[in-house]
């Protein structure tokens, strides 16, 4: 894989784990019952978060324009390497009673990926809940990671089903 192509991906993990903490401090403010000044802690801690999305966003959109027009093939490899670990979620067998929509989901992101290869978004959030597999294999993405062997890997690891239900269903 190129080191542009990791970079992009580190780029777009960054950028979706502040945005998960962002998610986090959110709903301590509305769910948590926080005294006054945990309150302030945390409305700053989002603040301080919001300005950290933005900036990474900036960086992501700037790499990527700098990438549309120098060295399209890394937004290619980027792309296609999300759509093919996506596309084994969405021809795998389940019985699963949420694996329609976890399809959809793989699908739904599929289509995101797709606007991401036209130029139309600068960033793709993946699924933690329904597409956790995937997630766990595109965290794993360096210089020397084999699209194909990550691919294989990803579909043994969806296949090992345990009484019954798929692993990714972390709620059951």
């Amino acid at each position: 894989m190129l080191s542009e192509t990791v970079r992009l991906e580190k780029l777009r993990q960054k950028i979706e784990d502040l945005r998960e903490k962002s998610g986090d401090r959110a709903n301590y403010i509305d769910y948590g019952k926080p005294n006054p000044a945990q309150l302030k802690e945390a409305e700053d801690t989002l603040k301080k978060l919001d300005v950290e999305i933005n900036a990474g966003l900036a960086e992501l959109k700037q790499l990527l324009d700098t990438l549309r027009k120098q060295q399209p093939q890394v937004i290619e490899e980027w792309v296609k390497y999300h759509i093919s670990l996506l596309e084994t979620v969405v021809v795998e067998i389940s019985t699963d009673r949420n694996a329609g929509t976890r399809k959809y989901v793989a699908k739904e992101t599929i289509g995101e990926w797709n606007k991401m290869l036209a130029g139309e978004v600068d960033y793709v959030n993946i699924n933690g809940g329904f597409l956790k597999d995937y997630k766990m294999h595109v965290r794993s993405i360096n210089e020397n990671s084999k699209v194909g062997e990550v691919i294989k890997g990803m579909k043994t690891s969806s296949q090992a089903n345990a009484k019954g239900k798929a692993w990714w269903q972390f709620w059951n």
